[in-house]
């Protein structure tokens, strides 16, 4: 078995471990839109690895990636949803800082993609991965970052699972981000490095999800009752 199958297995597997988990403890309401982003992440790391012939295949993978685009994205409004709801002065700042951020994603995705021609030695869909993938990730960079900037600019507080997704999404979309403009910049002969550095961070962002998944809840400490005066005891 090579070393990309040994993380994509591995991936899978604590893919499958922080959907449990989060189905076992119960918590699938406190983020509707996290549990089909880990199936269809189970789901089509699956596919793959059963079936590589006709899954692993550059089409499949930009599909895949486009749904979890769209459920990345609909994560990131749910947290801002649930954490904001209840500070309606907070919540109008997040409202409009997430429009003007979804609005710079949208101009710079579809209106700074220039020339999507494949170069030479790059595969059909290679501009797409490598030009438009990153811009997308980059608006849910974005996104994420500046909802973590107004939780701790108003100390909101933060259910664990959604701090857990917070933290560990925002790094690993950067270390996503880099791999492909690295492909971008020094050409698809990389694309197998490239793959290794991204997928392992991944790999480990899905640990840490699956720690904060099956950790149980914190009972929260009660003060001892006071014991009774003399005078109480003795009437």
């Amino acid at each position: 078995m090579s070393l990309q199958e040994v993380i994509a297995v591995a991936g899978t597997a604590v893919a499958f471990l922080a959907l449990a988990g989060v189905v076992v403890r119960r918590r699938m309401g406190v983020c509707w839109t996290f549990v089909p982003y880990l199936g269809v992440v189970v789901v089509t790391d699956l596919l793959v690895l059963l079936w590589p012939e006709h899954f692993y295949r550059q089409w499949f993978w930009f599909g895949s990636q486009l749904v979890i685009n769209i459920l990345r994205f609909a994560v990131a409004l749910e947290l801002t949803y649930r954490t904001f709801r209840a500070f309606p002065s907070a919540r109008a700042t997040a409202r409009g800082v997430l429009l003007v951020v979804l609005l710079i994603t949208l101009v710079i995705v579809f209106g700074g993609t220039g020339n999507l021609e494949p170069p030479e030695g790059a595969p059909a869909l290679g501009p797409l991965i490598s030009r438009v993938q990153p811009r997308v990730v980059n608006g849910a960079i974005w996104l994420l970052s500046a909802i973590a900037g107004l939780i701790l600019w108003y100390r909101l507080p933060v259910h664990p699972l959604h701090k857990a997704i917070l933290v560990g999404y925002v790094p690993y979309l950067l270390i996503f981000a880099v791999s492909l403009n690295l492909i971008e910049s020094q050409g698809w002969d990389i694309r197998t490095q490239v793959n290794y550095l991204h997928t392992s961070a991944f790999v480990a962002v899905l640990a840490y999800w699956a720690v904060a998944a099956w950790r149980r809840a914190e009972v929260p400490a009660r003060a001892p009752e006071p014991e009774p005066s003399l005078e109480q005891a003795s009437g």
